[in-house]
């Protein structure tokens, strides 16, 4: 993904001075954030240092949109734009994709990877996974089958009792974009 950056990114400043904004943030979607979101649950459980240049990326996606300068706040421009940093935004895509598995509509060799915790007694926070032991945490934390589980068990009750995916989708980015902007 940087490497793709490098070479385009650059040039679209040119396109500034003869699009306007709305057009601007669709050609910077479609070239750059559809990127930076390809395959981006692999991404779970990074360090930071790993992210770093994808999140440089966004930032000056989001400068650029804003026409910003290049010492202006990143934070600004990303909460200007309802955009979730990278780290969160990986999220975001994980817990989509196991609302998916959950509600059956993800293929089935995803959903086998979530099994509901059977106690005797109804709990307030309502059905939870079990989540499955490692024996590395560098690497077996970041599976699927484990990271999928710990973070939708996270969740409150209110965004994990969504119907519909829009409406969960709308729910998660709220409680996303509150827990990354506290």
């Amino acid at each position: 993904m940087s490497y793709f950056s490098v070479f385009l990114i650059p040039s679209t400043p040119l396109l500034r001075a003869h699009l306007g904004r709305k057009p601007l943030e669709q050609l910077v979607h479609s070239l750059v954030m559809s990127h930076l979101d390809y395959c981006c649950t692999l991404l779970y459980g990074l360090p930071d240092c790993s992210l770093a240049r994808l999140q440089r990326v966004q930032n000056f996606a989001a400068r650029l949109i804003l026409n910003r300068r290049m010492f202006d706040s990143a934070t600004q421009s990303l909460k200007e734009l309802h955009w979730l940093p990278i780290r969160f935004r990986i999220l975001f895509r994980l817990l989509c994709l196991v609302f998916k598995c959950v509600n059956g509509t993800a293929p089935r060799y995803l959903c086998e990877y979530f099994i509901y915790s059977t106690t005797g007694y109804s709990l307030r926070s309502g059905p939870t996974f079990t989540v499955s032991r490692t024996r590395t945490r560098r690497h077996g934390d970041r599976a699927f089958s484990v990271a999928g589980p710990r973070e939708w068990n996270k969740l409150p009750l209110n965004i994990k009792a969504c119907t519909s995916l829009i409406t969960f989708k709308g729910k998660l980015k709220t409680h996303i974009f509150a827990l990354a902007y506290q």
